[in-house]
C-alpha cells in the first residue's frame, strides 16, 4: 500500500482514533500501535514515517490546541482555567 494513502487515511480519521488525545507524543503512541495492528506487513521505519507525517498534519491543523470538544478558537470559560485564581 502507498504510504501517502495511509497518511491521508490516518489523518482523516484522527477525530475518532485520537478522541481525547491532548498531545502529539500521546498521539504518536496510539497511532503506532493502531497502524502496527492494522498493517502488520509494514516495517517500523514505514510506520514511523506515517506517524511523523500524520502528527505533523494534525499539529499544523491545530488538532492538539483545540482541547477536548474543541475544534474552534473561541474563548469559552477561561476564567476557571486560567490559573490566576480570582474569586472576585
Amino acid at each position: 500500500m502507498n504510504l501517502k494513502t495511509l497518511i491521508d487515511e490516518t489523518a482523516n480519521r484522527a477525530d475518532e482514533t485520537l478522541d481525547g488525545c491532548t498531545n502529539p507524543s500521546e498521539a504518536r503512541s496510539i497511532l503506532l500501535e493502531l497502524l502496527a495492528t492494522e498493517h502488520p506487513e509494514l516495517q517500523q521505519t514505514d510506520l514511523r514515517k506515517i506517524v511523523d507525517q500524520v502528527t505533523a498534519i494534525l499539529t499544523n491543523e491545530g488538532f492538539f490546541e483545540s482541547g477536548p470538544g474543541g475544534g474552534w478558537e473561541g474563548g469559552g470559560d477561561d476564567d476557571e482555567s486560567d490559573g490566576l485564581g480570582g474569586d472576585e
